[in-house]
């Protein structure tokens, strides 16, 4: 009786076990800022955060499938002091750009630009989030350096989702370095900031 007692308190445990292999967003599972820290160094993350920007974690955040025009279109901060654009920290566009999301899961999301510059997708765009906050997460190639190498970035969105507009909504591109030993410029833990000004964002 004993060894049938011991043999079902084992076989629970491991199913305990394995469901937390799955992950909880603090884990590191689908959702989590571990799945984010497993492309973007923790210090880089942390910088952000001091420079102002939000990162929601989580693996339930808000359906934001449509399409958004951020505008006007601010640079706020950079990290470095110069930014290889040529805009410095305060300058807009007026007419900012569109950003559409489409095909949301549970973790992953579709995203398309109008009007600015998308670069090139490594990998799926995944979303974190929980409640009405998202952070859509982009790992991207992206031609920096006067354009003449293709640089690894991080592109950050996060906001809030508020009825059928998008509230406060901010981008972080943290520059990742380049796989090209020829790239000189150097562009890795580079940090910037924009946002929408007005901060809101209505559909289109």
């Amino acid at each position: 009786m004993k060894a049938i007692q011991f043999l079902l308190v084992l076989s629970i445990s491991v199913m305990i076990g394995c469901k937390k292999d799955k992950g909880t967003p603090e884990e590191g599972g689908p959702g989590g800022d571990k799945h984010l820290t497993d492309i973007v160094p923790q210090a880089y993350l942390d910088e952000a955060k001091q420079m102002g920007f939000p990162i929601y974690t989580g693996n339930n955040p808000p359906n934001i499938s449509d399409t958004y025009r951020l505008a006007p279109w601010r640079f706020d901060a950079i990290n470095t002091g110069k930014s290889d654009s040529g805009m410095s920290p305060g300058d807009s566009n007026t007419s900012g750009f569109a950003v559409s999301f489409s095909n949301q899961t549970a973790t992953a999301i579709a995203v398309s630009y109008t009007g600015y510059y998308e670069g090139f997708e490594k990998s799926k765009p995944f979303v974190m989030g929980s409640g009405n906050h998202f952070t859509v997460c982009r790992y991207v190639g992206m031609d920096a350096c006067g354009a003449n190498f293709r640089y690894d970035y991080m592109q950050l969105l996060s906001g809030t989702k508020e009825g059928n507009v998008l509230k406060n909504v901010k981008m972080a591109t943290i520059g990742l370095g380049s796989a090209n030993p020829e790239a000189y410029c150097q562009l890795e833990g580079e940090i910037t900031i924009y946002s929408d000004a007005d901060g809101v964002s209505n559909p289109e």
